[in-house]
């Protein structure tokens, strides 16, 4: 039953926001425990704010009801995104941490802290991140597509073109990748004028 009442008001948040955040709180009040705290860190990202989401999906990933590990795991993930939406690398990069101590290898917690470390223009970290996202996961597009873009930051454009090559043959509908494909491609183009 709760779970049905989590997944509705997850899905109040694409109809109507502000709607989904009241109900979410009512919820909450009535003894909804974590998925009703959950569906509204939802809503507070959706309405515009982010921080505010990311700190209640820590704090429930913290909490003596924050269910299984990995339903905590979870909470770390959309807390790291919701982090870096509201621009706040060093929290991001909290989340991400906290949430690879219980999995090293999660692939989507490495590219969020990866991201993190983008934000605070540390982008030799970053390639760290996400070369070890590659190595447990080889045909990851999207941590190719970001460590394409870690290396272009540094300058290392055939790097760049390599990774973004690959992200493409692994998802060859991505407009991101495809972007940055160009900007790659500029970038090469530049360089060889200059020589």
């Amino acid at each position: 039953m709760l779970d049905a009442r989590h997944e509705a008001c997850l899905e109040r948040i694409a109809v109507d926001q502000e709607l989904a955040l009241e109900e979410a709180m009512i919820w909450r009040d009535q003894g909804g425990g974590r998925r009703a705290r959950h569906c509204e860190a939802m809503a507070l990202f959706a309405v515009g704010y982010p921080g505010e989401a990311a700190s209640r999906l820590d704090q429930l990933a913290e909490g003596a009801d924050g269910g299984s590990q990995d339903m905590r795991t979870n909470f770390r993930l959309e807390a790291a995104n919701f982090w870096i939406a509201a621009d706040d690398a060093s929290r991001a990069y909290a989340s991400a941490t906290k949430g690879l101590e219980s999995d090293e290898r999660h692939a989507e917690l490495r590219i969020a802290r990866a991201r993190a470390y983008v934000l605070s223009e540390r982008y030799d970290y970053a390639e760290t991140d996400l070369s070890t996202v590659i190595a447990y996961h080889p045909d990851h597009a999207e941590a190719y597509r970001y460590r394409a873009d870690a290396r272009l930051r540094q300058g290392n454009l055939r790097g760049a073109k390599d990774d973004v090559e690959l992200s493409l043959r692994h998802d060859t509908m991505s407009v991101e990748t495809s972007l940055l494909r160009g900007e790659i491609n500029e970038a090469l183009r530049l360089e060889a004028a200059a020589e």
